[in-house]
């Protein structure tokens, strides 16, 4: 008897669930789809307490589709749906042995797309392994129905894609504007089975129908063709799609234009469209059939009126002449200065209006920049004395020496031998003349006389280079090139230069300034120079002389001038260099950045006028 009994529900559940599997063939929207699939899934296992389908969302997370019983609280159901999402398999939640959940993915190709959750009740394995199959095979058919929904999306997509890539094309292709216009409307008015679709254009702040389809020829002038203008304005000034009859039931958009227009013509279904390129309306649709437009129609328009726009405008611009397209773009211009759009690029111009006039009008002190290298104030040689060889040479360049102080000593070996040569010269001479003396005679005494005067001579001589063996400096500085430590032995010559020396007290220096900034400098102009060496202190200087001379370097022109360093600056170095800047005047910020371009421009418009 009870199996008697447990027969006749499952008999009457099954016939439940075939009821609703055959809702779910006829069903015609998702909505539908959902609920009887929903119910006859939960028709077929008797345990079922409540039954929750999720599919996704348009904000990327997933809603409820349907509910069984419908109308239940199942929002206990969350936390095993979302586990199953989240590791896109099926999950057994057995936390109430009493209320069992069973969770699956709805997972089509890679895209998770949804999920199924049932609550059963007390269920052996038996019983939930039979759920587990019927979930498993009736996710099928949800799969199915959303992979072939998806291919009808994307099918859908790819023809509007292909409609909008072929029109542009076409529109391209023409070389007039007119024909071009005539080749988008008639494409447009064969897609959606229009019978009749004019296109206009923007022309001062109203739209000019500027191609009818079907028609080579056509008057502005007439009345419907003067009511069409007016309801594609409607559409223009708004900004808005306006479709006939369904504006006039009601809206938001004014459609009085239109309704005229219907009235005119006997059109029974009518959509004016504006044509936006950007931020800008461009011109506008008006097409007329015997159908209602569905939403998808008004898109797939929409996206052919984007591709359009910027074709029509390249070819409208082509065909105007330059005052024409000159005008234009002033009056483009200035509508973008004057409006409301872009306040912050505005602001930021307005800005840099502000600044540029600043920097036009504030006078600063302009400065030349130039090249600087620091040298002595006065520069000394010490050169070989005579013909000899190098003995000892303790200076080198970079030595810091004292007035005095051995730089350099010459060999005096031959020296010595040749003062004793003349001394015993000179004793000789002075024997003989004594002896012709003595003897009164007056002819070898005079003779002798001048051997000794001679050997005198060249022994005075010989004592002059003795006493000039030693180089010294001449006085307290620093050795600026010289270093003879690697020729020891070697001769030198008479008057060649063994060192050069600097005082440490004096400095002066050489500026190289460029040619075009040479006639902003003058004699006594103050200035600062930075060394290299010395980045953090700026050392005053005073121009002393211009020098009228120019040397090539580094392909560029430059002028040496002189300036002079104050007293006392110990730190500096004879070869140093570093940046220097001469006060020239009071200049405007502006003036200091442009006047070189500027001063080139003006060159180079002397060069190339005739």
């Amino acid at each position: 008897m009870q199996a008697a009994r447990r027969e006749a529900p499952d008999k009457a559940d099954a016939a439940d669930a075939g009821a609703a599997w055959q809702a779910f063939a006829n069903a015609a929207t998702r909505d539908e789809q959902g609920a009887s699939w929903l119910a006859a899934l939960c028709g077929m296992l008797p345990e079922v307490r409540a039954g929750l389908l999720l599919i996704g969302a348009a904000d990327a997370g997933f809603a409820p589709l349907a509910m069984w019983p419908p109308g239940s609280d199942l929002q206990h159901l969350g936390g095993v749906a979302q586990e199953a999402l989240a590791q896109r398999r099926g999950v057994v939640e057995r936390s109430d042995p009493a209320a069992i959940k069973v969770a699956y993915p709805l997972v089509g190709g890679a895209e998770l797309f949804g999920a199924v959750v049932l609550e059963l009740g007390a269920a052996d394995e038996a019983d939930l392994m039979r759920a587990m199959r019927l979930i498993h095979w009736g996710v099928g058919w949800l799969i199915d129905t959303h992979s072939r929904q998806t291919i009808a999306l994307l099918e859908g997509k790819l023809e509007r894609a292909s409609f909008v890539f072929d029109t542009a094309m076409a529109t391209l292709a023409e070389s007039a504007f007119a024909t071009a216009a005539l080749t988008a409307a008639n494409r447009v008015a064969l897609r959606f089975a229009c019978h009749r679709v004019l296109l206009g254009v923007e022309e001062g702040k109203s739209v000019r129908i500027v191609a009818v389809s079907h028609s080579a020829w056509f008057d502005t002038k007439t009345n419907v063709m003067a009511l069409a203008a007016q309801a594609m304005n409607e559409a223009f000034d708004q900004r808005a799609r306006i479709c006939m009859p369904e504006a006039a039931a009601g809206g938001s958009v004014i459609s009085q234009a239109l309704a005229r227009y219907a009235v005119e013509s006997g059109s029974r279904f009518l959509c004016a469209m504006p044509i936006e390129a950007g931020n800008e309306v461009a011109g506008a649709w008006l097409l007329e059939r015997d159908e209602p437009f569905s939403q998808a129609e008004t898109d797939a328009l929409e996206a052919v009126s984007l591709a359009l726009a910027g074709v029509l405008e390249l070819k409208r611009s082509a065909e105007q002449s330059l005052a024409t397209h000159t005008r234009r773009v002033a009056a483009r211009g200035f509508m973008h200065l004057t409006d409301t759009s872009r306040p912050g690029l505005k602001l930021m111009a307005a800005a840099g209006a502000l600044l540029l006039l600043i920097l036009a009008f504030f006078p600063v002190t302009y400065r030349v920049h130039s090249r600087a290298i620091v040298e002595g104030g006065v520069q000394r040689v010490a050169v070989a004395p005579f013909q000899g060889y190098i003995r000892e040479a303790p200076a080198r360049a970079g030595d810091i020496v004292k007035s005095g102080q051995t730089l350099a000593v010459l060999d005096d070996k031959d020296l010595r031998l040749e003062r004793v040569r003349w001394e015993s010269e000179l004793e000789v001479a002075i024997r003989r003349g004594n002896e012709a003396m003595a003897k009164s005679d007056r002819v070898n005494v005079r003779l002798a006389a001048a051997q000794a005067d001679q050997a005198r001579a060249q022994l005075d001589l010989v004592l002059e280079k003795l006493a000039r063996v030693r180089v010294s400096a001449p006085f307290d500085g620093v050795v600026v090139r010289g270093d003879l430590s690697q020729e020891l032995g070697s001769p030198v010559e008479q008057g060649k230069v063994l060192f050069e020396l600097a005082p440490l007290e004096s400095w002066r220096v050489i500026l190289k300034v460029d040619e075009r900034d040479i006639t902003q400098v003058r004699t006594g102009a103050p200035g600062d120079v930075v060394l290299t060496s010395l980045p953090g202190q700026a050392l005053a200087l005073k121009i002393k002389q211009v020098t009228p001379v120019s040397t090539a370097e580094e392909g560029r022109n430059y002028f040496r001038v002189e300036a002079e360093l104050p007293q006392g600056a110990t730190k500096l170095r004879p070869g140093m260099e570093g940046i220097a800047k001469i006060h020239a005047g009071e200049r405007s910020l502006l003036w200091i950045w442009t006047h070189r371009i500027i001063h080139w421009i003006r060159l180079a418009i002397w060069e190339y006028t005739p």
